[in-house]
């Protein structure tokens, strides 16, 4: 019988090997880890930008509220307050010497136009209070008691605040010297110059000069 031979044709399958797959998951995780690895850096580096740029607006936020008391407490000189208009005090064991102000409300604050200002370092916080102040008289004598002043806190994680003022014919002269100091008359000891410089870490320390005159 004669015809044309049958060939046999042999069908072969396309695909992967076992080996191949392996490989190609072994990649994936290794692409996958290096992915987690740099968007977990992302946002860390994310963190500390915001925990800088929080800081920073705190600093400024705080040294503004420092030159606008400042400022306003230069006019009081002229009342010949008792106090200096601007001076330190003394807080033993709780922290550093405290810068003290006396500034001028604007019109139309309350029967008082003058306001007693409070700079301290409390338990790692940096923070403002403020209260109305008279002036003394038999009744009521002249005080350096913080109650009922309201505080308000400036700056966190802060370790130490050193403060410096000037006083014409003088120089700088430590806030602590000028605690000594305090029984000098108030306008032998006018201080004209604030030096502040804040802590919060090795390495991490802010200083800022404010001029009290106009």
């Amino acid at each position: 019988m004669s015809g044309a031979p049958l060939s046999v044709h042999r069908s072969r399958q396309v695909g992967f090997t076992l080996i191949e797959l392996l490989i190609a998951i072994s990649l994936m995780a290794v692409l996958a880890v290096l992915g987690w690895r740099g968007l977990d850096s992302v946002l860390r580096g994310r963190e500390r930008i915001v925990a800088a740029s929080d800081s920073l607006r705190g600093l400024s936020v705080g040294f503004a509220q420092i030159e606008e008391d400042l400022r306003r407490a230069w006019p009081v000189r002229l009342l010949n307050l008792p106090l200096p208009f601007i001076g330190f005090l003394d807080q033993g064991i709780d922290g550093p010497p405290a810068l003290q102000l006396f500034r001028e409300l604007p019109p139309g604050s309350g029967p008082s136009q003058v306001q007693r200002v409070v700079y301290r370092l409390r338990k790692g916080v940096f923070e403002r209070g403020f209260a109305p102040w008279g002036a003394p008289s038999a009744d009521r004598p002249a005080t350096e008691s913080d109650d009922g002043m309201v505080w308000q806190p400036l700056l966190q994680g802060v370790t130490g605040v050193q403060m410096r003022g000037w006083v014409v014919g003088q120089g700088w002269i430590p806030a602590g010297a000028l605690v000594a100091r305090s029984g000098v008359s108030p306008q032998a000891l006018q201080v004209t110059g604030l030096e502040v410089l804040i802590e919060r870490g090795p390495g991490d320390r802010v200083l800022r000069i404010f001029a009290v005159k106009d």
